[in-house]
């Protein structure tokens, strides 16, 4: 058979190549034995690896057939996802060896399916991307797949010898089930019950569709290609389904539990090599690929980090060291080297000590963004080496860390008003310094948050803010403390108060509106500091009860 077919059918975008031939030769009226036997002896032997790669020869011959391009063809087998699934040096000559190192790559198989019941009843399509484990949910009908037939027992499509099934395009499983040569397995497919899907195993599945049809995947804040993305999220996947058979794990993931029952099931002396064989659940799939997702969904690396770092808290300790059994388990890409080594930084640990322990303020309103001079005399001098400023401004970021809606040091700093990237520097700064274990600073700063001033610190520096572009108020305190002051002064003014009265940072003084001080406006400021009586501190902070 070396010409068209009398009838053509276009594949549905997104088909795999034996859904296409199962129809066409059903549209023809041929039997998939008859199509594919005639195909064989076209090509001159076996057709091997027809889902995955199949020789160019065969290729050509099928768009002939059905009348398609080769290009077409092409696209309906697993070579056209590199990103997912790497076929490189796949050979139709050396079968058995060949594909032996090719699954050695892992996450591949050359025969069986999922499906989704829905998409079946509608169309009777088999989709190509089915047969990855990258994918487990149906976006169009937001159900998580199914990956065995309830009747039979087996994967869906798990005939041995051809890839087509007898069934035809017939909606039924279709597969062998030892009882005779002619005997299949006769449940329909589209009647199939199937779980919903969770949202992020959703939205996790929107962006690997996205990936799987060539379009650009955004990681970590920067666009990528879609097969740099996809090998990114298999490889973590992988190194967060090994964590997920830890203890603790359901603490963090509602699917650990059924991954521990399929963990129990592999009785591999090494473990679940889950790189080579993921999870056959789409249920524990889908929730390890969210995971995973949201973590390189990030737009701010701190973010993901702060992400990851849940996870690698439930790492064993072991002599190769928490990087040696992480990098153990998984592949890691650049990507992933260096989310885990900036996720074992020494304060990404205090910030998981802090994230799991009770809160030590109620709310962070009631967190100054620096805490005060008295508390870091009495509880805090000589734990970090290093300045008095930077230890106090950490120390009220650990307080906001320690509430469970703050979830990252840059979300501690935005808590208090403070800039993300200063958040994000100064617990790199203060952890790398820190003089003690965690355990004593974190001692520390519950004895220093039990004697912080019960007070509304955003509402005080919302009066501050208030006073920034009014005059009355500072006039008044001038005429009675201070006769004769430059109108500058009332600037430095406003920053005492945010300082000494709303203990606020510095640098985020509302007075410098929105310019970081330079060194000659800093030195006026220390020398109004200086300058001011007892009673004159007095009567500036009574002055922000007052009506402005």
């Amino acid at each position: 058979m070396t010409t068209a077919l009398p009838v053509s059918v276009e594949p549905i975008r997104g088909e795999a190549i034996d859904s296409w031939l199962e129809r066409l030769a059903d549209l023809n009226g041929l039997s998939t034995a008859e199509l594919m036997r005639a195909v064989a002896a076209t090509v001159g032997g076996r057709v091997r690896f027809l889902t995955l790669a199949p020789d160019p020869k065969v290729v050509e011959h099928l768009a002939r057939l059905g009348g398609v391009t080769a290009e077409t063809v092409q696209s309906m087998t697993l070579a056209a996802h590199p990103g997912a699934v790497d076929l490189t040096g796949l050979d139709g000559e050396r079968a058995r060896e060949s594909f032996r190192r090719i699954s050695a790559r892992g996450w591949v198989s050359g025969h069986g399916t999922q499906l989704c019941p829905a998409c079946i009843g509608q169309d009777g399509v088999w989709r190509l991307a089915w047969r990855l484990p990258i994918v487990a949910t149906c976006v169009r009908h937001r159900l998580l797949l199914l990956t065995e037939c309830p009747a039979c027992g087996r994967p869906f499509r798990d005939q041995g010898h051809s890839p087509l099934r007898p069934a035809g395009a017939a909606t039924l499983c279709g597969n062998p089930i030892g009882a005779g040569p002619a005997s299949h397995c006769p449940q329909p497919l589209a009647s199939l019950d199937s779980d919903s899907a969770p949202a992020p195993a959703v939205d996790a599945q929107v962006r690997i569709d996205l990936a799987l049809d060539d379009h650009v995947v955004s990681v970590l804040g920067v666009a990528v290609v879609g097969a740099s993305y996809l090998v990114d999220l298999r490889h973590l996947t992988t190194l967060l389904t090994h964590l997920g058979t830890k203890r603790g794990t359901d603490t963090v993931a509602a699917w650990a539990e059924e991954l521990e029952q399929e963990t129990s099931h592999r009785t591999n002396e090494r473990g679940p090599r889950w790189g080579i064989s993921p999870p056959k659940s789409s249920t524990v799939r889908a929730g390890v690929l969210s995971e995973a997702d949201r973590i390189l969904a990030h737009n701010l690396f701190e973010e993901a980090v702060e992400e990851l770092q849940r996870w690698l808290a439930l790492a064993p300790d072991t002599n190769e060291g928490h990087l040696g059994w992480l990098a153990d388990r998984t592949v890691m890409t650049p990507t992933l080297t260096r989310l885990v080594v900036a996720a074992l930084a020494p304060h990404r640990r205090l910030s998981h000590h802090l994230d799991t322990g009770a809160p030590m303020i109620a709310s962070t309103d009631a967190i100054p963004q620096v805490v005060p001079h008295e508390l870091y005399v009495a509880h805090l001098t000589g734990l970090i080496d290093s300045a008095e400023q930077t230890v106090r401004t950490f120390a009220s970021l650990c307080l906001a860390r320690s509430d469970p809606a703050v979830r990252s040091w840059s979300g501690a700093a935005s808590a208090l008003g403070l800039p993300a990237k200063l958040g994000v520097g100064t617990a790199r700064a203060c952890s790398a310094r820190m003089a003690v274990e965690r355990d004593l600073w974190t001692g520390r700063l519950a004895e220093a948050a039990r004697e912080l001033p019960r007070r509304d610190f955003r509402d005080l520096e919302e009066r501050v803010r208030h006073r920034t572009y009014m005059s009355r108020w500072y006039e008044e305190w001038a005429r009675q403390n201070r006769p004769g002051s430059h109108p500058e002064t009332r600037t430095y003014a406003l920053v005492w108060l945010w300082i000494h009265v709303a203990r606020g940072h510095v640098d985020s003084a509302p007075a410098w509106l929105g310019e970081r001080p330079l060194a000659k406006k800093r030195a006026l400021y220390r020398q109004f500091e200086h300058s001011l009586l007892a009673d004159q501190e007095r009567s500036l902070a009574y002055s922000l009860d007052k009506r402005a």
